[in-house]
């Protein structure tokens, strides 16, 4: 199918490749792109484009080149054809820097606003001739302005932190603010002025060292007061009960206490430590007795039950007799006492546990002897007739028996001595 044509600037339009917007009908469209008529541009020719593209030297804003300057001149001139013409007094491809006067008239350089003239030139801008060797000192600056100024007219200019025909001297901070005098660039304060520019109002006594000083008064370290801190502070300013003297309270009547904070005793307590009453005049007991009895003179009166020199030992029976020691109210008899009050003799090794202890002595269980019950018992004690060992009788002669109760065979008679065919 052939291509369709339009009207007065018209646009070839392949039906098989379409353009955006149509070039905006401000260019052709070839094969899918626009070519766009002189003096617009972009995709679709909306843009309207500057003659050159501004050749670089500024930005194309609706078709127009507008030229822009470097930091804007820094505000100190304005931007003609993308240069910075800079206002009076000022210099630079963005007006950054201070002018000198006449450009120092190329004579020179322009350091910050002053012109370092080159060698042969002088003046503020360069432009006076300079003498030979500064014409012998006939014209030039005393001392050549010890290399701490520079000489303009035959008088010294002086750096920062030099003064003096000859820039000889050393200026002082703030000049001491006419309270002192500058001496080789240090200040000799007036009498009440202090610091590096005798600024600060001096304090009495430099505060003796114990506290700052600021503003002419003292702020006083801790534990000292005054004007010139040089008095002790006391505790707690001594409760407003008393005054301070060299760091200690002397005490109003009626207080006492490192800080006067304790209300005296009548009499100062008699000066009696033990005692107590109103005025500590009676003595005091141990423990005040423990609650377990009365305090007299000094000494406690137990109540029923307890002992002790503060009434704090629990009593035992009888006082045990004295025949032990009472701990927590139970007796520990002595060797050779027993009972709850050590009041009956105990007998050897308790009778170990084979008889009965009567005053001191064992009543042994049947089958039991000796003076502890600890040997075994012969029936009937032998009778007394023979010894009993380990449980058996061993009969004197004449008797037998298990208990040497019998006459042996051929004996008769009461102690079993006479044969029998001598008996009567």
């Amino acid at each position: 199918m052939s291509p369709s044509l339009s009207g007065a600037g018209c646009t070839i339009k392949p039906e098989t490749e379409e353009c955006p917007n149509e070039c905006n009908d401000q260019g052709r469209c070839v094969d899918g792109k626009c070519v766009c008529f002189p003096g617009y541009g972009g995709p679709d020719c909306s843009l309207s484009s500057c003659p050159g593209n501004c050749n670089d030297n500024g930005r194309c804003v609706n078709g127009e080149c507008v030229t822009t300057c470097s930091d804007n001149c820094s505000n100190q001139g304005k931007c003609v054809n993308g240069r910075c013409v800079c206002n009076s007094g000022f210099a630079g491809p963005s007006c950054s820097e201070e002018s000198c006067p006449g450009n120092c008239n190329s004579k020179g350089r322009c350091l910050n606003g002053r012109c370092v003239c080159n060698s042969g030139f002088t003046g503020p801008d360069c432009t006076k001739q300079a003498c030979p060797d500064n014409c012998n000192t006939n014209g030039s600056c005393p001392g050549n302005c010890n290399n701490k100024g520079h000489c303009v007219d035959g008088q010294c200019v002086c750096n920062d932190g030099f003064t003096g025909a000859d820039c000889s001297g050393k200026v002082c901070p703030n000049d001491c603010n006419n309270r002192g005098r500058c001496n080789e660039g240090k200040c000799v304060c007036n009498s009440g002025f202090i610091g590096v520019d005798c600024s600060e109002v001096d304090c009495p006594g430099n505060c003796n060292k114990k506290g700052r000083c600021v503003n002419g008064q003292c702020i006083c370290n801790d534990g000292f007061t005054g004007a010139d801190c040089s008095m002790k502070t006391c505790p707690n300013n001594c409760r407003n009960h008393g005054s301070c003297v060299n760091g200690k309270c002397v005490c109003d009547s009626g207080f006492a206490g490192a800080d006067c904070s304790q209300i005296a005793c009548p009499g100062n307590c008699n000066n009696k430590g033990g005692f107590t009453g109103a005025d500590c005049s009676e003595i005091t007991c141990p423990g005040n007795c423990n609650n377990k009895g009365r305090c007299i003179n000094g000494e406690c009166a137990c109540n029923d039950g307890f002992s002790g020199p503060d009434c704090s030992e629990i009593n035992c029976p009888g006082n045990c007799n004295n025949r032990g020691r009472c701990i927590n109210g139970q007796c520990v008899c002595d060797d050779g006492f027993t009972g709850a009050d050590c009041a009956e003799k105990a007998c050897l090794n308790n009778c170990n546990s084979r008889g009965r202890c009567v005053n001191g002595k064992c009543i042994c269980d049947v089958g039991f002897a000796g003076p502890d019950c600890a040997f075994k018992g012969c029936p009937n004690n032998c009778n007394n007739k023979g010894r009993c060992i380990r449980g058996k009788c061993i009969c004197r002669r004449g008797f037998s028996g298990p208990d040497c109760g019998q006459c042996q065979d051929g004996m008769t008679g009461t102690d079993c001595n006479i044969g029998e065919s001598n008996a009567p």
